[in-house]
């Protein structure tokens, strides 16, 4: 038992090694390998050494666009070449989710070319075809990877807080629409994606909200009322996460966390210098606690 115990200590160990190497370098692999894929098999098809040249044409001859394959093998080309560039995944993601159905589409129309006997049994042609939903399954992981667009001082957000992102649910607010009530326990923190709004206290009004900042961080960390009344003043589109539900996605993960706390200190700066008096007060009252 005591050489079992030993052994087994001994693959958690490698295991931990070679799992966190895969978190690290799997992302960037296979985004190299989605594309030098994509590549690789678009160029077979025009030079007529690809085995699924005939299956494609057949596939395709009801198109009435003259060199469609020629149109293909372009299409392909840019999946693969956006996928090795990581600034234009996304587009590479789009273009992919574009192409695959029409890939599926001999499955249905030529059944006698893709199944021995159908609907278990595929001949070669229909296995080549079957893959593709492994290609799906990669484009949609890039997909979960993408960072999106930041502006202002949260353009350095932490890779992380993207991944945090995901987990909010996105909304919509029409002008006039309060986000925050001065004196009230906010339920929900905001993220600005687009609009925005004025920030008053009392009457007053002491600052502007606008893209890529936050509304309700400071209460949720202080568990205080808001500080002051956002009102939105154009069609706003928003992240938002419950606040009970964000406290146990962040103690389940740290790292979530941190990139949560470094975004809001880069709003929170941008915020100081732009003169949004009651969130820094607020925040230097914390700080000097």
């Amino acid at each position: 038992m005591y050489a079992v115990a030993k052994l087994q200590d001994r693959f958690d160990s490698y295991e931990i090694m070679v799992s966190s190497w895969m978190e690290r370098h799997g992302y960037q692999l296979l985004r190299i390998a989605m594309g030098i894929v994509f590549i690789w098999f678009a160029l077979l098809k025009p030079l007529g050494l690809s085995p699924a040249e005939a299956l494609v044409a057949k596939a395709t001859a009801w198109i009435p666009v003259p060199g469609f394959l020629y149109i293909l093998t372009a299409w392909e080309i840019t999946i693969g070449v956006c996928f090795l560039f990581k600034r234009l995944n996304r587009w590479g993601v789009v273009l992919l989710l574009m192409h695959m159905p029409g890939t599926l589409l001999p499955l249905i129309t030529l059944p006698n070319e893709t199944f021995v006997r159908f609907p278990f049994a595929l001949t070669l042609e229909g296995q080549y075809i079957i893959k593709n939903l492994v290609l799906i399954a990669a484009g949609i992981v890039l997909g979960g990877k993408i960072q999106h667009r930041m502006r202002s001082a949260t353009r350095t957000a932490p890779d992380a807080f993207h991944s945090l992102l995901h987990h909010g649910r996105p909304g919509t607010a029409r002008s006039g629409e309060l986000l925050a009530r001065e004196g009230e326990l906010m339920n929900k923190v905001f993220f600005i994606r687009s609009g925005g709004g004025i920030v008053r206290v009392g009457e007053r009004e002491v600052g502007r909200i606008g893209p890529d900042q936050f509304i309700g961080e400071m209460s949720f960390f202080t568990r205080r009322t808001a500080a002051a009344t956002v009102e939105v003043t154009e069609a706003t589109r928003y992240v938002a996460w419950d606040r009970e539900e964000l406290r146990s996605l962040l103690a389940a993960r740290q790292a979530l966390e941190h990139a949560l706390l470094k975004t809001m200190t880069l709003d929170l700066v941008s915020k100081i210098q732009n003169g949004n008096v009651p969130t820094s007060t607020r925040v230097l009252k914390v700080v000097n606690d």
